[in-house]
């Protein structure tokens, strides 16, 4: 004996919420999750951008040229699907400091990624002028603001 399947539309006309208090229940629970994800995102910007002028206000900075890149093989991560090797990007920054001039490999602050990306930001960023940042108690810990 074949089964009887309902048409969607009658499948459907059976899931909306009935009573008024069921439709507010679900209301609630969707406005709370909106909020939770609202402030949490807020409050990453927020750490973001109050961290970057925690640096700008008490470290030393000087403008730098970017002049070559290279890769950095950091790890690999393997999978189901196979695995892929992650590469930090390095710079080579030509900048002054108290009137000598300097040419660091600064790492750049970013998370691992795949060789063909890494190597794209690499010739996207040659030439290009950012800021270079370091705390005044440690002049070799270099930061470069490159996004």
């Amino acid at each position: 004996m074949p089964r009887h399947v309902e048409p969607k539309r009658k499948e459907l006309q059976r899931i909306p919420l009935q009573t008024r208090k069921e439709r507010m229940q679900l209301l609630g629970i969707a406005s709370i999750l909106f909020v939770g994800v609202f402030a949490a995102a807020g409050t990453l910007m927020y750490l973001g951008r109050q961290s970057q002028v925690y640096r700008q206000q008490n470290w030393d900075s000087a403008v730098a040229t970017v002049e070559d890149a290279r890769t950095q093989l950091v790890g690999e991560t393997s999978g189901q699907s196979g695995g892929a090797m992650l590469y930090d990007v390095q710079v080579l920054a030509a900048f002054t400091i108290n009137g000598s001039p300097q040419k660091r490999w600064i790492t750049v602050d970013q998370s691992p990624t795949n060789l063909d990306y890494a190597k794209f930001q690499g010739r996207l960023w040659m030439g290009k002028k950012s800021f270079v940042r370091w705390k005044p108690s440690d002049p070799n810990q270099i930061v470069i603001d490159l996004h």
